[in-house]
C-alpha cells in the first residue's frame, strides 16, 4: 500500500512527465540546433559535452516511459517485476540530476529561505488563532528579530533578494526540470515501494531513527557557522569590515542559515509525532494527521538537490584538497541527501504500514 493518496501520485507522475519532455526537447535542440548557448556544466559534463547530452536525453526518455506508462498502462506495468521498474525510475532519477546543469542551487537556496520566513509567520498566526496569549509572545520575538534585522541595515533586504532570485530563475529553468523529473520519479518509486520487505526495506526500517537524526546533523556545521556572525569571531566567509561595508551581508547570512536550521528540525519530523499529526496548538489543523505527501515530496526534492550538489562540490572542489574539504564540512549535501532520502523512505514504509496509529505509537521505528 502507498501512503500517497492517488490524486498525489498522478500529480507527481504528471509532473515527471511534463520535465522529463522538457529536459528531452532542451537537450535534442542544443544536438541539433546549432548556435544554442549551452547552460552551464552539469557534473556529468566532466566526461564531454556528447556523453552530459547522452545521458541527459537517455534519462529524460526513460523518466517519460516511465511516468506516462504508469498513468496509462499499469496493466503492462503489473507484468513486469515491480523492482525492476523501481530500479530502473532510480537510475533515469540519478541520470537526471546527474546532468543537472548548474544554478539551481542558488535559487532552491534563496527561495527556501524565503518561504521559511513565510513559514514562521504563518505559524504564528496560526498559533495566535488556538493559543492568543501564546501567539502574542511569539509575535513579539519575530517583532524584536525584525527590528533587529533593521539595526543591522537591512532595509533593502527585501528588493535585493528578489532582485537576486529574478536574476537567477530565467537560467533555472531548464535545472529545475531536471530537479522536477528526477525528484519526482524518486517520490514515485518511495510510495511504490513503501510496502517492500526485503533486506534493504527492513534495515532501513530498523535505523530509520539513527538515519533520520544523523541526516539533520549535517544541518549543523553551516548553522554554527553562519551564527558566528554574531560574534566577533565570524567563521565562513564573515568579517568585521565586510559587515561594515555591506550591512545587508549578515542579515542575508543569517537567514540563509535560519533555513539550514529549520531544514534540519523540518528532517527530525520525519520520526517525531509532529510529523504524523499536526501539533493541537495550530487551529485548524491541531490533531489532525499529517498527509504523508507533505512530508515526502518536499523531503525527496530536496535530497535530489542536495545529492546533486553534493557530488559536484565534491568532484569539482574549490582550489586545494584544504579548501574543499573545508566546503565539504560546511556543505555537508553529499551526506544530507542520500541520508534524507532514506529517511524519507523509512517514514514512507510507517505511514504505508500503520497510518491510523497515535502519534506517540506510530513514530516508533
Amino acid at each position: 500500500m502507498s501512503p500517497l493518496s492517488r490524486p498525489a501520485t498522478f500529480c507527481t507522475l504528471v509532473a515527471v512527465a511534463a520535465g522529463a519532455l522538457a529536459v528531452a526537447a532542451f537537450t535534442l535542440a542544443t544536438m541539433v540546433v546549432p548556435g544554442i548557448d549551452p547552460l552551464p556544466s552539469s557534473l556529468a559534463g566532466h566526461l564531454g559535452a556528447g556523453v552530459e547530452r547522452a545521458l541527459s536525453l537517455i534519462g529524460a526518455l526513460a523518466a517519460l516511459v516511465l511516468s506516462v506508462g504508469a498513468l496509462v498502462a499499469r496493466a503492462v506495468f503489473r507484468s513486469v517485476p515491480p523492482w525492476l521498474v523501481r530500479t530502473a525510475a532510480l537510475v533515469a532519477a540519478l541520470l537526471l540530476a546527474l546532468t543537472t546543469p548548474g544554478g539551481i542551487i542558488p535559487a532552491a537556496g534563496y527561495a527556501f529561505a524565503v518561504s521559511v520566513v513565510g513559514g514562521i509567520v504563518a505559524l504564528v498566526v496560526l498559533v495566535a488563532l488556538r493559543r492568543p496569549w501564546r501567539g502574542l509572545l511569539l509575535g513579539a520575538v519575530l517583532i524584536g528579530v525584525a527590528a533587529a534585522a533593521l539595526a543591522f541595515g537591512s532595509g533593502e533586504l527585501v528588493p535585493r533578494v528578489a532582485e537576486a532570485l529574478g536574476a537567477m530563475l530565467p537560467g533555472a529553468a531548464v535545472p529545475l526540470a531536471h530537479v522536477v523529473a528526477s525528484a519526482g520519479l524518486l517520490i514515485w518509486t518511495i510510495g511504490e515501494a513503501a510496502g517492500a520487505r526485503g533486506r534493504l526495506a527492513i534495515a532501513v526500517l530498523r535505523h530509520r531513527r539513527s538515519l533520520t537524526v544523523a541526516a539533520a546533523a549535517c544541518a549543523l556545521p553551516y548553522v554554527v557557522a553562519r551564527a558566528s556572525w554574531l560574534t566577533p569571531w565570524p567563521l565562513f566567509g564573515g568579517s568585521a569590515e565586510l559587515f561594515a561595508a555591506e550591512p545587508t551581508v549578515r542579515v542575508v547570512g543569517l537567514v540563509l542559515g535560519a533555513g539550514m536550521l529549520a531544514g534540519g528540525v523540518l528532517t527530525l519530523g520525519l520520526i517525531r509525532p509532529w510529523g504524523l499529526r499536526f501539533p493541537r496548538s495550530l487551529a485548524g489543523l491541531g490533531g489532525r494527521r499529517v498527509p504523508p505527501a507533505l512530508a515526502i515530496i518536499p523531503a525527496s526534492v530536496v535530497s535530489v538537490l542536495f545529492t546533486a550538489a553534493g557530488l559536484q562540490f565534491a568532484v569539482e572542489g574549490t582550489g586545494s584538497i584544504g579548501e574543499t574539504g573545508y566546503l565539504l564540512l560546511m556543505f555537508p549535501f553529499w551526506l544530507w541527501g542520500p541520508l534524507l532520502g532514506l529517511a524519507t523512505w523509512g517514514y514512507a514504509m510507517v505511514r504505508a504500514t500503520r497510518p491510523a496509529r497515535q502519534p506517540a505509537t506510530a513514530s516508533a521505528g
